[in-house]
């Protein structure tokens, strides 16, 4: 299928990224699903609560140190799931927890770590990258000096909301005015 834009090495690097990502998706759902529904989480056997935390706890471990306490962890979600609303979503819950005194310390932490991972698989350069946007636009046309001005402007917006068309017309005049005698 020459002649219609088909590369299909690209093809499968393409499959083969969005079949990863679902892969990572498919893995963050099975260690904190338990965690999403609570009327769910009331019904569930202890057992298999106690097994879903051991779980996570492995899945927080690196080495010797370990972020939580599955056994813990599944005593204060069956302590705090008798005193919350079954349509607590995970923010909602991490909120109770911590006005409440933060009295499940395990659970704290398993939320406080569930609502910080990416929710999306773009990756942070590419989001917040403005010199690079910058350069992109620009790069044939400006000088190293302009560009480093424009960088400075984005990066100290503040400053520049305030400077007024009439202030800079006046500094550059000050400046470029010739002496008189």
């Amino acid at each position: 299928m020459r002649g219609q834009g088909y590369d299909n090495g690209a093809n499968m690097k393409a499959i083969n990224s969005v079949n990863d990502r679902f892969e990572q998706l498919k893995e963050h759902n099975n260690n904190f699903s338990f965690l999403y529904n609570m009327k769910k989480l009331k019904n569930l056997p202890h057992e298999e609560l106690l097994k879903h935390c051991k779980d996570l706890q492995i899945l927080l471990t690196d080495g010797d140190s370990t972020d939580i306490n599955g056994i813990e962890m599944a005593h204060e979600l069956k302590s705090v799931s008798a005193m919350v609303d079954d349509n607590l979503i995970p923010y909602e819950l991490l909120t109770f927890v911590i006005n409440a005194g933060d009295f499940a310390p395990n659970l704290s932490i398993a939320l406080r770590i569930l609502l910080t991972l990416p929710v999306s698989v773009a990756t942070g350069e590419r989001s917040f990258s403005k010199l690079k946007l910058i350069k992109t636009y620009l790069r044939s046309t400006m000088k190293n000096e302009r560009l480093c001005g424009l960088a400075m402007i984005s990066i100290e917006h503040e400053v520049g909301q305030e400077l007024t068309e009439k202030k800079l017309v006046d500094d550059f005049a000050k400046l470029k005015a010739r002496k008189h005698l």
